[in-house]
């Protein structure tokens, strides 16, 4: 799961996938027009959840969307990638709320909303 920052990555990992694969993808994007065609496995669902709308906080949308959804049986593995607030909040409510393990959910904050990455 993960913002626009975190696409390309999340793209490559579904992408190059092995066909046994079982996953849900959650990739937040800025609008409709930034959804495209995506050659995963059959056993993967690609979710894009265009924000729509300027004032739009990036990640806010994924992360209520993941926690509200009904996610497969079993210990997952997650990798959250994007603005700081979604893979620390969706980390947290993973292994707090759903159990998981926090060595099964990798995660990586690539930007924080309002701050500039040089200052």
């Amino acid at each position: 799961m993960g913002d626009e920052s975190a696409v390309p990555a999340l793209l490559s990992i579904v992408e190059q996938a092995p066909a046994d694969l079982r996953a849900e993808a959650f990739l937040e994007v800025p609008e409709e027009g930034d959804v495209r065609e995506v050659a995963a496995p059959e056993g993967v669902r690609v979710h894009w959840l265009p924000r729509g709308g300027a004032a739009a906080v990036p990640g806010a949308l994924a992360l209520e969307t993941v926690l509200s959804a009904e996610l497969p049986p079993g210990t997952p593995y997650c990798f959250v990638a994007g603005e700081r607030g979604l893979p620390t909040g969706l980390r947290r409510a993973l292994v707090r709320e759903r159990g998981v393990p926090k060595a099964n959910v990798s995660f990586v904050g690539y930007w924080r909303h309002g701050a500039a990455a040089y200052k």
